[in-house]
């Protein structure tokens, strides 16, 4: 069993891992904003990397699914080759949630985009 003071400190580390969940969370529609509306390519690269960052584990998939049309979008217009690259790697990591495979097959993303990524 937990000692009180283990225990107290499980539970502090529990609820900072929630209050850092929920910030994290949110962040997401920010941080896609910047990737779709800022100019400066080396803000743009710096977000999609904490984008795909989070893409890593699954927690953070049912976030990103909403803005994979604008992932895509990225990937195939933009001009550098480091954000193409960086927007596909983000895409890659989503490709295993079956929640996303289920979004693409849906046809909820348009055939264009799909057509210019190959």
């Amino acid at each position: 069993m937990f000692s009180g003071s283990r225990f107290c400190a499980c539970m502090a580390a529990m609820n900072t891992m929630c209050i850092l969940c929920c910030v994290v969370q949110g962040c997401i529609p920010t941080l896609t904003t910047i990737v779709s509306l800022h100019t400066d390519i080396a803000v743009q690269l710096a977000s999609l990397q904490a984008l795909t960052n989070l893409s890593v584990t699954s927690a953070y998939h049912s976030q990103l699914i909403p803005f994979a049309d604008a992932f895509i979008d990225f990937a195939t217009t933009s001009a550098d080759v480091k954000l193409t690259v960086q927007s596909l790697r983000l895409l890659a990591n989503l490709t295993f949630s079956s929640a996303f495979v289920d979004h693409m097959l849906k046809e909820k993303v348009s055939y264009c985009h799909l057509v210019d990524l190959f």
